[in-house]
């Protein structure tokens, strides 16, 4: 078990959206490296199961980085899907088709990126990561433009910096391996049922949706519902973060302030370690 300190810090706070799956373990080490604390945000909408998974790498990232201080979150997330997610499920319907079974991974992304940004908001941290891989972007919410979209209309405007560690990686199991973090080899190749991640009921067929048809058949259509339905769901997302904090004291504009001051500095693009 590697239990090298970080060598640079970055950030004295960080957050990562995680599953417990290899993609976001290993974005959560990298990004652990180079901060002091540490919050492992994972979502539990009504549809996912076994959310309990997620824990099962937490111990093993804590003993990885024994000068972190690591926090594990699971966030009910119910309010947020029937307010964004199935805002308006009919109308989707009339206007994706089919395609609407990939896109409805987005649209819970999206709800759940609602929910990473009031507890960074009331918490006071300027980072969230995540472990988008370039090779799952036949899914909407892990493409090149989304996640550049998503950092400027969603991160950017309230005060975070966003970033994809791991993007160019495609064996997180293998590098995890390596580290000592996965107690079992060959995470990857496990498919509906997890060991270190739940299960979500749409996710799977949203995913065999995606590779087989939405992803190399569906040519531009792809990007262009992505963009507009993604450009559809952003009010419904502020509408719930500025519902959220209406009537607080600070008010969402101080802590936005107060982000955008912690993050100003951070560099583009997380600093990464030749090891």
């Amino acid at each position: 078990m590697s239990t090298n300190p970080p060598k640079q810090v970055v950030a004295d706070k960080a957050s990562v959206l995680f599953s417990g799956g290899t993609d976001s373990t290993l974005a959560a080490y990298l990004i652990g490296r180079r901060v002091r604390h540490l919050t492992l945000l994972t979502f539990e909408p009504k549809h996912v199961l076994f959310v309990e998974n997620s824990r099962r790498h937490v111990g093993n990232l804590a003993e990885a980085l024994p000068d972190v201080e690591i926090r594990h979150e699971i966030i009910p997330v119910q309010k947020n899907i029937r307010k964004v997610l199935w805002a308006d499920l009919p109308g989707d319907w009339k206007k994706y088709g089919f395609n609407l079974t990939a896109l409805i991974c987005l649209g819970c992304r999206m709800a759940m990126h609602a929910a990473a940004l009031v507890y960074c908001l009331e918490n006071e941290i300027p980072v969230i990561g995540d472990g988008s891989i370039r090779f799952q972007s036949t899914v909407p919410e892990q493409l090149p433009s989304f996640i550049r979209r998503n950092r400027e209309k969603l991160w950017a405007r309230y005060g975070m910096r966003h970033y994809s560690p791991i993007y160019e990686v495609g064996d997180s199991d293998k590098r995890l391996d390596g580290l000592g973090i996965s107690k079992k080899t060959g995470l990857k190749k496990q498919f509906i049922l997890f060991d270190t991640q739940p299960t979500c009921v749409f996710g799977v067929p949203a995913d065999v949706y995606a590779r087989l048809f939405y992803g190399a058949l569906s040519g531009p259509a792809r990007e262009v519902d992505s963009y507009e339905y993604s450009v559809e769901k952003y009010p419904l997302v502020e509408r719930l973060i500025a519902g959220h904090f209406a009537g607080k004291k600070p008010g969402l504009d101080e802590l936005v302030a107060r982000l955008r001051r912690k993050s100003e500095n951070l560099p583009e693009k997380w600093v990464m370690e030749n090891e």
